[in-house]
């Protein structure tokens, strides 16, 4: 096996971040994570629903027509988010019946509909497993990064934990959501591109 095939690469969790590079399934973080324990839930959600799909569909024969595929896809997403929302619910069921809707929506999540024929499957199994849990850490990563600086500027909290009187309850709402993940993302492609050129 060729080293192109086996070498791991990390560009999922950063450079190609797909929150903050690649503006994929922002909505969910905009909206909902609004505190680190919200980030925690959809970070999960994203995780069980995503890998356990790429894994089981990555056995579906490329043969079958791209569009039958894809739905396919989306058929094994809703199987698996069903126990993925039965268990959520029962760890964190305050939580979990706030960000419902958002939750579902990775049923359908663009990391699994389409990086998963562009990249993943063109990968041996071992190096797509590995491939396809840095891009969940690089959507985690950005999911904690809101979460965080919005409960400590909205509530004054960490995890639920006081440590202060709140600075700005606004940061709760989607409109903030917005500006600063546009915030963060430019800060990554500024990061990114100085990377760029100092190689």
């Amino acid at each position: 096996m060729s080293e192109k095939k086996t070498k791991i690469n990390f560009d999922g969790f950063f450079r190609q971040n797909i929150v903050l590079m690649s503006g994929l399934v922002t909505a969910p973080i905009i909206v909902a994570a609004t505190t680190a324990e919200r980030a925690l839930v959809l970070s999960l959600c994203f995780f069980m629903v995503s890998y356990i799909s790429i894994m089981i569909c990555r056995l579906i024969p490329r043969k079958i027509m791209y569009s039958m595929r894809i739905l396919i896809y989306a058929v094994v997403a809703g199987a698996v988010y069903i126990p993925t929302a039965l268990l959520l619910s029962m760890l964190f069921p305050e939580t979990v019946s706030g960000v419902l809707i958002y939750i579902e929506i990775s049923v359908v999540n663009l990391l699994l509909l389409a990086k998963t024929e562009s990249r993943f499957y063109l990968e041996s199994f071992g190096v797509m497993a590995v491939d396809a849990l840095i891009y969940i850490a690089g959507y985690a990563g950005a999911a904690f990064a809101v979460g965080i600086i919005r409960e400590l500027l909205a509530y004054g909290t960490f995890f639920g934990l006081y440590l202060f009187d709140e600075p700005m309850p606004a940061a709760k709402s989607p409109f903030f959501g917005f500006i600063l993940v546009g915030i963060l993302a430019a800060v990554c492609r500024v990061i990114v591109g100085r990377r760029g050129a100092g190689k």
